[in-house]
């Protein structure tokens, strides 16, 4: 008995070191990853029959896409820091058979800070087990191969500043990573990562795995031959873009070639941004009725023979990606060396050396070549025509031939079948409507064939995908053809509706078969419903749903498109949203906790973040969520986290306000700098308050009395410096001991929400805005308020029973968004159409959604009123209905409403779960009719 004691305890320590080692990081070096880095990891073995159970789990630094014996399972794992890190779990059974069998992983490792990935270094950990008969397959990644992907170009520069970099594959170096029976002598034993250190333990995925569904284009815009009437010239140079800092600072460049002319010409060229000489005079860009941001057009006067050409230009955004064109068949050629038959087409050089620097920007390149060349003889950098090219910037260069139309606008139909003569094509597809999710094309393509993805939410003034709508936002990827895969799938989820492809297929036939995305979003269940006496109403529900969906994936984002950052901000709006439809707050859950990780640096050592209102929007997310789940136990969790952080502010009091030295607050001129902002004292007010009902709830005396001092100090201090006892309203803030004496509309919206206002001037306040919001202006992100602010606005004028004028404002401002197509999404600012300047789908414009829930149909949901989550509060309130009808989701379940006005009677039918205590009381116009109430059971 002893001895089988001591056997048993030992397999036991065995089985728990086998697991220990399993769940160690590994790459392919012990160093961790590089930038934009994919690794191929595969596990091949073979089953004589079929698998009693097969449990797979996985975790990688940065991401990973899973297949198993050629069927994609999916995209992960949900975003974290490395202190929290999650993991997948697989069923693989479904996609095993008996024979051979492979279960193949790309990992990316993005190597830089994005907005989606905080921080990363590099790894991966496999674990798992396969049973078979008496038998069991390990899935520790010490039992797999891996290998470095030789055709994802680590070099493209990034999609913008939020987002890591450009895909570009070229499959003919990587043809059959995923595929059986290839050769892997190539291939290495994955190596632990040396540090281990530098990942806390892991935990499982803490929400549900995203939608995985494939959505075709809904329609073909038009098909085109490609444009040939230039030849292009193109170089790319990289600058450090590792963080937002490096990314931000611009390094001086100098690039050089000659151009050959036959003869004496003017020819048009199309030139990327910079400063020009040719032949030693500066040439300027011609005036253009549509400008550009990625093109300019010159007119050079061409000497006959050899001219040359000398650039500058300041490196920004850590890229250079350089383009020149040149008419064909006029028998001109570009070379540095002078070399009609040469395949070198410039030389560059861009130090990183301060010195340098200043060298290249006083030199007078007025001088000329030569002495440029001169100056920095040793410097240069060739650069030739095989170079890799960007291909977010080759699509937005190149053209359809519009008087060639090979197909009209239709409904997308497969296959599209292109001869020979067909073989360089532009495409065009509209996807419906704005998803998220990773670009797919299927179809038969030669080895060699290049596609392009171009990418947009809106069209241009010419009616095709707006590419480079802004000028750092490279929305695009490629895919280079080996000849045999046949569907061609984007590694990262993308926001789109609009795209334009490019297809290359060197003088040979394709075949085209299907292009969509594969919809990658959270899996919400919408219990709740809205519709009314006003269609436009009903369609401004609509296209807040729609974009709260495609704004919320792994964790809440802002928009799909240009960041898919997690905002504290943006969350605040979505959570409210999420409860009134869904109810389903895991996702909210899960996002708090990532802004603990988030702030930690703030909250414990003061460093100080881009939007310190945000780091205080998230304590007062974190409230509104413990008050809809009764989860008072994340509070506690995280209490520490904001005591802490409150700390950090006591150094920072001017004159009895809190100084900040960076704030959001919203989308408008309100200073956002080194200064004590009124509206930033309103939330340091509300949140102190939270804070004290928190210490209250946990019996924290002594904190609570603190909280309460703090805030009434801070109270005191804001009506003290910052009202306006003339006016009755409040000035923007105070910034180098003088007033600013900007009075924006949030500056005194924020404070009387919040509970710094005194009640006896509110009402004059609120007579104030009703008609300050009559007219907010037009010019972007000039305006007396934003869609973002405008959430806190209304929860004001709700409060004061100010429906009509809310709903007039969401009418007149959310209605063209909602008229703005057939399948609609909320806008990031009010004129997002007519700007080239934000968003077209960003999460919090979805806000109206919420009050058409909580005050139109009445279901008190809490967000700054007073909420009892044991009670259902039916409190409708409308000045411009004449019914309302839907359901929201109560904390205690659906809560089903119809209202309706006939004659002097209000009449109203309620549906709500059993047992649950119900309080019926309309506001404002409908508590002037007489009540007559139908619950239903």
């Amino acid at each position: 008995m002893k001895r089988d004691i001591i056997i048993c305890l030992i397999l036991f320590f065995v089985v728990l070191s086998d697991m220990a080692f399993s769940q160690k990081i590994h790459w392919i070096r012990s160093e961790g990853g590089e930038r934009n880095e994919y690794v191929f990891f595969r596990k091949d073995f073979d089953l004589n029959e079929e698998a009693k159970e097969a449990q797979f789990h996985l975790y990688v630094d940065s991401r990973y896409a899973l297949y198993v014996n050629g069927h994609y399972l999916g995209f992960g794992p949900v975003r974290s820091y490395h202190a929290n890190p999650y993991f997948d779990t697989y069923d693989l059974k479904p996609f095993l058979k008996v024979g051979e069998n492979v279960i193949a992983v790309l990992a990316m490792n993005n190597g830089m800070e994005t907005f989606q990935l905080f921080d990363n270094r590099g790894g991966a950990a496999f674990w798992g087990e396969i049973f078979v008969g008496n038998k069991k397959i390990d899935l520790g990644i010490h039992s797999w191969k891996a290998k470095k992907s030789a055709g994802y170009d680590q070099s493209t520069p990034r999609f913008s500043f939020a987002k890591g970099p450009i895909e570009s594959w070229d499959l003919r170096e990587d043809s059959g990573w995923n595929a059986p029976g290839i050769n892997l002598e190539a291939w290495m034993d994955p190596v632990p990562v040396r540090n281990q250190s530098v990942w806390g333990d892991m935990r499982s995925r803490p929400i549900p795995f995203l939608t995985k569904l494939d959505i075709k284009a809904f329609r073909l815009m038009g098909v085109y031959l490609l444009k040939k009437e230039e030849d292009f010239f193109t170089f790319r140079v990289l600058t450090p873009d590792l963080d937002i800092g490096e990314y931000s600072i611009g390094h001086p460049g100098l690039a050089y070639t000659y151009i050959y002319s036959p003869k004496k010409q003017k020819v048009n060229a199309g030139l990327w941004w910079g400063e020009y000489f040719l032949n030693g005079e500066k040439i300027h860009p011609k005036e253009v009725k549509v400008k550009s941001y990625h093109r300019q057009e010159f007119e050079l006067k061409l000497n006959q023979g050899w001219n040359e050409m000398l650039v500058r230009n300041n490196v920004i955004w850590g890229t250079w990606d350089f383009y020149l064109t040149l008419p064909t068949n006029l028998g001109l050629s570009v070379s540095p060396s002078k070399k009609l038959d040469g395949t070198e087409w410039f030389r560059s050089f861009v130090p990183l050396d301060q010195q340098l620097e200043l060298q290249i920007r006083q030199f007078d390149l007025g001088l000329g070549l030569d002495a440029v060349v001169k100056a920095f003889p040793n410097e240069w950098r060739s650069h030739i025509k095989a170079e890799k090219t960007n291909p977010a910037k080759d699509l937005a260069w190149m053209e359809p031939d519009r008087n060639l139309p090979l197909r009209a606008s239709s409904v997308f139909k497969e296959p599209l079948i292109f001869t020979k003569d067909q073989s360089e094509i532009v495409l065009f597809f509209d996807m419906g409507e704005i998803h998220l999710g990773h670009f797919f094309v299927e179809g038969q393509f030669p080895i060699g064939s290049t596609i392009d993805i171009g990418f947009s939410e809106e069209l241009n003034q010419e009616g095709l995908p707006w590419l480079y709508k802004r000028h750092q936002v490279g929305a695009g990827l490629r895919f280079v053809a080996d000849g045999s895969q046949k569907r061609f799938q984007s590694f990262k989820p993308y926001g789109a509706r609009y795209l334009k492809m490019v297809v290359r297929a060197e003088n040979q036939s394709f075949t085209l078969d299907n292009v969509g995305m594969v919809r990658q979003v959270y899996p919400f269940e919408a219990l709740g419903s809205f519709s009314s006496s006003d269609p436009l109403m009903d369609r401004i529900w609509e296209a807040s749903w729609r974009t709260l969906q495609i704004c919320a994936e792994d964790s809440y984002t802002d928009t799909p498109f240009r960041e898919r950052g997690l905002y504290a901000g943006d969350m605040i709006p979505q959570m409210a949203m999420t409860q009134a439809v869904s109810g389903d707050m895991r996702l909210v859950k899960h996002s708090l906790n990532l802004f603990q990780d988030m702030y930690r640096p703030q909250m414990w050592d003061g460093e100080p973040v881009r939007h310190e209102d945000y780091i205080l929007s998230s304590l007062v997310a974190l409230d509104e969520y413990a008050k809809l789940t009764g989860d008072w136990e994340l509070v506690r969790e995280h209490y520490k986290n904001y005591k802490s952080l409150i700390g950090q502010y006591q150094s920072r009091y001017v004159n009895g306000l809190v100084k900040i030295e960076n704030v959001f607050i919203e989308w408008t001129t309100l200073n956002k700098r080194d200064a004590a902002m009124t509206a930033y004292q309103a939330l340091y007010y509300y949140s102190l308050k939270r804070l004290a009902d928190w210490a209250d709830r946990f019996g924290w005396n002594e904190d609570r009395e603190s909280y309460l001092e703090e805030a009434s100090k801070i109270k005191q201090s804001t009506h003290l410096n910052l009202w306006d006892q003339d006016h009755l309203n409040y000035f923007d803030g105070i910034k180098d001991g003088e007033i600013l004496k900007e009075k924006h509309l949030t500056s005194t919206i924020w404070p009387v929400l919040m509970g710094v206002t005194e009640p006896e001037f509110q009402q004059p306040i609120i007579s104030w805005l009703k008609n300050e919001i009559l007219d907010i202006g037009q010019e972007t992100r000039k305006e007396k308020i934003s869609p973002y602010s405008a959430f806190y606005l209304f929860s004001l004028l709700y409060r004061h029973g100010e429906s009509g004028a809310v709903e007039n404002f969401i009418r007149k401002h959310w209605g063209p968004m909602a008229l703005h197509n057939d399948r609609p999404t909320v806008w990031e600012n009010f004129d997002v159409i007519e700007s080239d300047i934000g968003t077209s789908s960003h999460a919090w414009s979805g806000h109206p959604m919420f009050f058409m829930a909580t005050e139109t149909l009445g279901v008190n949901l809490g967000f700054f009123k007073d909420f009892d989550p044991n009670t259902i509060e039916i409190k409708p309130q409308s000045e411009t209905l004449t019914w309302a009808k839907g359901t929201v989701v109560h904390p205690l379940g659906p809560v089903e409403v119809y209202w309706r006005i006939e004659g002097e009677n209000l009449l109203l039918d309620y549906k709500a779960p059993k047992g649950a205590k119900v309080l019926v009381q309309p506001k404002g116009k409908l508590s002037k009719l007489n009540l007559i109430i139908n619950p239903s059971n």
